[in-house]
């Protein structure tokens, strides 16, 4: 999917394409978040969009073909670099190597290549791997795609045995490009701090947001907290911790030739033995654009006319909520004090999807979906 307007840039929207899903089934919150983000470029809501050409959400070899068909060049980082470092086996051996999870998951998570998965004895490989866990993480656990976003095409299991489901979906797994053994736990809150990585290297944090998403795990908003000048931090005990990790790992990809957006998730769990809050800072590097540079970038957009209306001083912040759609009570109506909702513009596209802030954080709260345990 992708458009061109005359003086504008060539936006390939080809969201889901590391999924080898097609571009042009988007729907629902997808396609309001491709909405989104074309509008990121006229204007340009960040500085390292103004000049863009062509621009991809995901720079794979038909972006990059679709670009020079047009006679442009292809904004970002090469098509073999950006699939490097988003497979997840990127970010789970950079844990591992730097022991960034928490010591009750250290060892756990395992990569698995194509080649593995197609062996005859899989199974039986990935169940001696589960009888080797701690019980608690016997209980319940999941195989996903290396390359998947948002949780599709992952199988579950429980009571460490390699069900007839997980058996059948190996071979699917190994052709989306191998998968990832680890287990399901008990989650609080889904965090992600939103990185730009500069032509030179350079590693730049655009933000920390905490992230709404369905039942399902797809993300439908963002919540956090920011300051006049656009600085926006998901306002979390564990902030701090999540943007250091997510800048070694910026810095880590730079090194591999990485450039433009992206971005780095976590999660709070519950420790199944103790029930403390843990944090797993680095799950994935999403080496794209992504719904929180999105939500980011729409949010810098609307700072003048915010600022405006809260009478934000400098030292103050405020909460915000921006959702892909609107939440399930609907956005709140404008008018009461220190609030305000923004429609926000998707073109042609009929979409719900909203940004609202408020010097009240509990306002912002009621609008939010967070984690469940899934």
């Amino acid at each position: 999917m992708s458009g061109r307007l005359s003086g504008a840039p060539l936006l390939i929207a080809n969201l889901g394409a590391e999924e080898d899903r097609a571009a042009d089934r988007l729907n629902g919150a997808a396609a309001a978040v491709a909405g989104l983000w074309r509008d990121l470029f006229d204007p340009p809501a960040f500085p390292w969009l103004a000049g863009v050409e062509a621009a991809a959400w995901w720079n794979d070899a038909a972006a990059r073909r679709a670009a020079a068909k047009a006679g442009f060049a292809l904004s970002g980082a090469p098509p073999d670099v950006a699939r490097r470092v988003h497979d997840k086996a990127f970010a789970l051996a950079l844990a591992q190597e730097a022991r960034l999870d928490p010591p009750t998951l250290r060892g756990l998570p395992q990569a698995w290549a194509p080649a593995q998965l197609l062996a005859d004895d899989a199974a039986d490989l990935i169940a001696a791997a589960l009888a080797a866990w701690p019980h608690w993480a016997q209980e319940s656990f999941t195989l996903k795609p290396r390359l998947g976003t948002s949780g599709r095409g992952r199988v579950a299991g429980t009571g460490g045995r390699v069900n007839d489901a997980m058996r059948a979906a190996l071979p699917r797994l190994a052709r989306a490009g191998g998968a990832i053994l680890e287990p399901w736990l008990d989650r609080l809150a889904d965090m992600s701090t939103q990185l730009h990585i500069g032509p030179n290297g350079s590693v730049t944090v655009l933000g920390t947001l905490e992230i709404a998403a369905s039942r399902a795990g797809v993300p439908i908003g963002h919540r956090g907290e920011c300051d006049p000048c656009g600085g926006t931090r998901a306002g979390l005990p564990e902030e701090e911790a999540l943007r250091e990790v997510a800048e070694v790992t910026g810095a880590r990809a730079a090194a591999v030739g990485y450039r433009g957006p992206c971005g780095v998730d976590g999660f709070v769990f519950r420790s199944s033995e103790n029930g403390r809050r843990l944090l797993r800072p680095l799950v994935e590097f999403n080496a794209r654009f992504t719904a929180g540079t999105v939500a980011i970038g729409h949010l810098h957009r609307n700072l003048p006319q915010i600022n405006k209306r809260l009478g934000i001083d400098p030292g103050r912040s405020y909460s915000f909520y921006i959702g892909h759609q609107a939440p399930p009570a609907g956005w709140p109506e404008n008018g009461q004090p220190d609030c305000l909702f923004i429609p926000l513009c998707l073109g042609r596209l009929a979409s719900s999807a909203g940004l609202f802030v408020s010097l009240d954080k509990s306002a912002v709260d009621v609008l939010f979906t967070p984690s469940a345990s899934r």
